[in-house]
């Protein structure tokens, strides 16, 4: 009889743990993908990807799929592991992709600057590789930064609670 009750005791719920192989295999799945659109549709795939650059709407478009992919993601994990999503998660996943975007749209541009700023043969196809090779590298940074972060902080706040104790 002094056992509290079932229905008295809070059910407590786990906080997400963010492994790094989980976003590897996306990873992996969107370079398996990047790799096939441009294997069977070599000339129209990177002209889409130019064409977007072009008309200024790459940044953008990359922001929205790499926060999609990325919340995809953490939601999968917690579900997977019937845990509870954490703010501080919440927040990295919602701010650093777009960071990450940002910032390589801005490396991007310099990179292109500098192809144009050299007399190099054949000038439009070199802009356009840089453009498609900026933007594997972009969303791969995109989707696997914002987790290796949550995981770094997830140790820091673990090594915290242990040292307190």
């Amino acid at each position: 009889m002094s056992a509290p009750a079932p229905a008295l005791a809070k059910a407590q719920r786990r906080i997400v743990t963010v492994r790094l192989a989980d976003a590897g295999v996306t990873i992996a799945y969107l370079s398996v993908a990047f790799g096939l659109l441009l294997a069977f549709f070599p000339v129209w795939f990177p002209r889409i990807i130019v064409n977007t650059w072009q008309k200024g709407d790459l940044m953008l478009a990359m922001m929205v799929f790499t926060l999609s992919l990325d919340a995809c993601l953490y939601i999968r994990v917690a579900y997977l592991q019937s845990a509870k999503p954490t703010v501080l998660a919440a927040m990295c996943l919602g701010s650093l992709p777009i960071l990450v975007v940002a910032g390589l749209s801005f490396l991007l541009q310099g990179v292109v600057a500098h192809t144009i700023s050299g007399d190099l043969p054949n000038l439009l196809a070199r802009i356009g590789e840089e453009v498609l090779a900026h933007t594997y590298l972009g969303l791969v940074s995109a989707v696997f930064l914002p987790f290796l972060v949550i995981r770094l902080l997830q140790q820091l706040k673990a090594s915290k609670f242990r040292s307190r104790n």
